[in-house]
């Protein structure tokens, strides 16, 4: 249910933002996708005698953008990964399903030495869905996060495809499940390096 509200919302993003100019959204033009595996890495929060320090673990990012200049572009994002929250106030973690949804303004710069840099902000959801088996009983949380990106391309044999490498970082409120034994207040940063390749259409 969650993975189908999920593509759902990322369907939507898309759409809305193919609304602003009806002639580039009928064709493929400058449109690109992009699959990459990354690693998340988020930092320990403290808040309210509460500590949280998650473990990291790797995932998976699915990307869809289209730039109509230079300056003027979009992307839409859907990423899914696993990791525990290990909170200091109670004996075992909880074990979550992350699904982010997003969409963001994107940049690309001019290639170099075949190095074609790109550079992203945008908002989005976090969806944290707490396992069955590892969540503790804990019930499905989101999170706004605010994200940032940036990047190269690199094109492989044709200019239609390549690799792609990329660091993405999310800032959040650290998830607490509406639990006062487990809330910090705080925010923190999520880190994600990433490597995967793209096709352009």
């Amino acid at each position: 249910m969650v993975i189908r509200r999920s593509l759902s919302f990322l369907f939507l993003l898309l759409l809305i933002a193919g609304l602003g100019n009806r002639a580039m959204a009928q064709t493929l033009k400058n449109f690109e996708g992009a699959v990459n595996i990354f690693g998340q890495f988020t930092g320990t929060t403290t808040g309210d005698g509460v500590t949280d320090n998650p473990t990291e673990s790797l995932g998976v990012l699915a990307t869809a953008r289209q730039s109509f200049h230079f300056w003027l572009g979009y992307e839409v994002n859907y990423s899914y990964s696993r990791f525990t929250e290990r909170y200091s106030t109670i004996p075992f973690g909880v074990q979550n399903n992350v699904h982010e949804v997003s969409g963001a303004y994107l940049v690309q710069g001019p290639s170099l030495l075949g190095l074609q840099p790109f550079g992203a902000v945008g908002v989005g959801a976090l969806i944290f869905l707490p396992t069955t088996v590892g969540g503790q009983k804990y019930n499905q949380q989101t999170r706004v996060p605010l994200l940032y990106e940036f990047g190269v391309n690199y094109p492989i044999l044709t200019s239609h495809l390549g690799l792609r490498l990329q660091y993405r970082g999310l800032s959040y409120k650290t998830p607490d499940f509406n639990a006062a034994l487990i809330t910090t207040g705080a925010r923190r940063m999520t880190s994600e390096p990433s490597v995967g390749a793209y096709f352009k259409f």
